[in-house]
């Protein structure tokens, strides 16, 4: 396990605009951190070069889609970063709650999920937050849809269990772990050099959480494992 907190394997298609991604934490090993301080999962993206992603006819250089847990609360976030500082794109709603957890915490057998709808052309056209409880009894969610003006395509992304996006933006999981899935209508791969152009920008959040290797070694579902990294 040689990748931790926000550096986590980049998963991409030759390149080409991935369709209707779907990322998943199956919780095996109940979410914990030291003091309640809360976490994040966070579906970081890389804005499509080819032709490249704009936002107000601005280059985007980073699209971020977030789960957090913090405040005994679920929240959905998204921010869409412009090489022109302002640019950029956030919902006016961003980090609105959609579930409710005690004492930050997710416990063992809940599943967390992000997906992500595109149109024909690659863009994504809505992004849906959800959270089901371990014995699978209540599915907490919420769907944003894009407006029109900003259908964006992505060819890469990573997937961070990390610190929350307020307060210290790091924690130290005491307890947790899982398995991370990736599903798409492509065939995914983990990409070894950077051959699309564009940064590829790491979350500022930090944790203590390290991921196994991505398996199969390339297919429309792969897995990983992340658990957390103890003294």
């Amino acid at each position: 396990m040689g990748l931790s907190s926000s550096n986590n394997a980049i998963l991409f298609d030759n390149c080409q605009s991935l369709q209707k991604l779907i990322v998943t934490l199956q919780v095996n090993w109940d979410l914990i951190t030291d003091g309640n301080n809360g976490f994040s999962l966070q579906l970081n993206c890389y804005p499509q070069t080819n032709p490249q992603s704009t936002y107000r006819d601005k280059p985007l250089f980073w699209m971020q889609y977030v789960i957090a847990v913090e405040n005994n609360s679920v929240q959905w976030g998204i921010q869409y970063w412009s090489t022109d500082k302002g640019f950029g794109f956030s919902p006016a709603d961003n980090y609105s709650s959609f579930g409710a957890v005690s004492s930050n915490r997710v416990l063992r057998g809940s599943v967390m999920r992000i997906a992500l709808d595109t149109d024909s052309n690659g863009n994504v056209t809505s992004a849906t937050f959800s959270i089901t409880n371990p014995d699978f009894s209540k599915v907490s969610s919420h769907k944003f849809e894009f407006p029109s003006d900003c259908l964006c395509a992505i060819y890469g992304f990573q997937l961070n269990l990390v610190g929350p996006p307020s307060g210290t933006h790091s924690c130290t999981f005491t307890s947790g772990g899982g398995i991370l899935t990736y599903q798409a209508l492509d065939t995914l791969a983990v990409q070894s050099t950077n051959t699309c152009g564009g940064s590829q920008t790491l979350t500022g959040e930090t944790s203590n959480a390290v991921y196994g290797d991505v398996k199969p070694a390339s297919g429309k579902d792969v897995s990983q494992t992340v658990l957390h990294q103890t003294q």
